[in-house]
């Protein structure tokens, strides 16, 4: 296994836990601040698709809808994204929420692609759920935590890890359409529908100061550059490892930014939900792996091998995908073909 897409995925876990803090910091609201960054985003995908000859602007017409849609559900995930880092009083709280995305991405894979659930699906759905009760510790249930964050940031964040799940579906079912022109037609769409939310709703107003400014930039080139070498580190690595690197990349240094920038320390129930929900993340990262690694092998070489990839739910799919390639092995031409032509793979 190469590094390369390995420090890509830790430099934008870093960036994503900058975009955390820095919007703790801003006094612009919400959909500003996305507007602001889904200008950004325009102006940086429009020369690189025009120089870029494996990206188009125009997709083909079977994606446009589910293109459009996408992008709809993007960015209303980033919107309560922000509102949720805006309205909690610990980015750890918000960022633990959304980056168990991957938990609800293995659901929502279950029941739209058809996928297999096994027992590390249900293990890592308690996991996330009792993470996530623990972080948003309702005073019903934890009458003696001071500081409950707002219901309504609570659901704004569980919303925004929801429409994360949603994205990164789609993006599975797109996976022929070039990801710099799902990056541009993600600004094209959802542009247009903040500025009119921004009108209607919290209307219009400049960063007071040089400040401000500065971490408006530090917010959209942190985000958009963040979502770049994700996506790069995807493409030149496993998703497994990946995932798991960005999980551990995003959440470990918001702790230290949380005390040193923002001079917080979270409550110890709230480090222990974060603490559940990254674990969640990180075996389903695990899962993508071992899939990826053992999926050509007939048999494993051990039992130790073999009980783990049963828990994780990996042998009927591995065995399926070994069927498939020894089908298509086996086959040999027949007299009366002359040539044979393996089927194209899509």
């Amino acid at each position: 296994m190469g590094f390369k897409g390995l420090f890509l995925a830790l430099v934008a876990g870093l960036l994503f836990s900058a975009y955390d803090v820095t919007n703790k910091l801003t006094t612009v609201n919400a959909s500003q601040i996305l507007v602001f960054r889904l200008t950004l985003m325009m102006l940086i995908s429009t020369p690189v698709i025009q120089c870029w000859t494996a990206a188009k602007f125009v997709p083909d017409k079977e994606h446009w809808g589910l293109i459009g849609i996408r992008a709809i559900i993007s960015t209303v995930g980033m919107a309560l994204h922000i509102y949720s880092l805006q309205h909690m009083s610990y980015v750890t709280d918000v960022s633990g929420i959304v980056n168990s995305y991957p938990v609800f991405t293995a659901l929502l894979a279950c029941i739209i692609l058809k996928e297999p659930c096994g027992i590390l699906e249900v293990l890592t759905t308690v996991l996330a759920a009792v993470g996530i009760l623990l972080i948003t510790h309702p005073a019903f249930l934890f009458a003696d935590v001071a500081d409950n964050p707002p219901a309504t940031a609570i659901l704004a964040a569980i919303g925004a890890c929801i429409a994360t799940a949603l994205a990164v579906t789609m993006v599975r079912k797109l996976k022929h359409v070039h990801f710099l022109t799902l990056t541009f037609w993600n600004s094209v769409v959802g542009l247009p529908v903040m500025i009119i939310v921004t009108t209607i709703v919290q209307g219009w107003s400049l960063p007071p100061d040089w400040f401000q400014w500065i971490i408006l930039f530090i917010i959209s080139i942190s985000g958009v550059f963040g979502r770049l070498m994700f996506t790069i580190a995807v493409q030149m690595e496993s998703a497994g490892p990946v995932s798991i690197v960005l999980t551990l990349g995003a959440l470990g240094p918001l702790f230290l930014w949380q005390y040193l920038v923002l001079h917080t320390i979270p409550p110890w129930i709230s480090i222990g939900g974060v603490f559940l929900t990254g674990i969640s993340a990180i075996l389903i990262g695990m899962k993508v792996y071992l899939l990826d690694k053992y999926t050509d092998e007939a048999n494993p070489k051990s039992r130790c091998t073999a009980i783990v990839l049963w828990f994780f739910n990996i042998t009927g799919q591995r065995q399926e995908r070994i069927l498939i390639h020894q089908e298509t092995d086996n086959v040999t031409p027949i007299e009366t073909v002359p040539v044979y032509q393996q089927p194209e793979t899509k």
